[in-house]
């Protein structure tokens, strides 16, 4: 599947989570959403620091700029995640976090649809896309599952730390039972 759709659907999924967070009243549902917004939106980042901003810095005119500012909207987001890890599902500080993330990953998004992909599109070929799909849907098997706001968003770091913080996570989604 091309990159773009790939992460387009990323989108999607985690955007129905968030609907499902706000018709959710019991707080071991909100818990269970927020384990699984907390996984999906950690792979997602790490797979787009990873592959996507390089090829965007690469290969689209003020691709700099835009890989710098998502890079920065997903240090904010990291935040947000390892507060929601920390807090009570049930709690009014929970739901202002959840409420905060929505909005940062809204804002992330429409922007990524409507600069980003558009960009990557006019700019790399159909073939690359595809492979760079393929690349990315193996990558998601073995990039960090849980936020690691503390490690810079750049291809470098998480190719340096990636690995070792997807160990940690991989033990800590084990013995978690997840």
């Amino acid at each position: 599947m091309n990159v773009i759709q790939l992460l387009e659907n990323d989108h999607r999924e985690v955007d129905e989570l968030f609907r499902r967070v706000h018709l959710s009243e019991k707080p071991e549902t909100i818990d269970e959403l927020t384990k699984q917004i907390v996984h999906d939106l950690s792979v997602h980042a790490a797979v787009e620091e990873q592959f996507v901003y390089p090829l965007l810095r690469a290969k689209v005119d003020g691709g700099v700029a835009m890989a710098d500012e998502a890079i920065e909207e997903h240090q904010q987001a990291k935040r947000l995640l390892a507060d929601l890890e920390e807090l009570d599902a049930g709690s009014a500080d929970h739901a202002n976090a959840m409420e905060s993330l929505i909005e940062t990953i809204r804002h992330h998004v429409e922007e990524e649809e409507a600069d980003v992909f558009p960009g990557l599109r006019d700019a790399v070929d159909a073939s690359t896309l595809d492979t760079m799909g393929d690349l990315v849907e193996q990558a998601k098997k073995v990039v960090p599952t849980h936020p690691h706001p503390l490690v810079p968003g750049t291809a470098t770091a998480q190719l340096v730390a990636g690995p070792w913080a997807a160990t940690v996570d991989k033990v800590r989604d084990l013995l978690g039972g997840r």
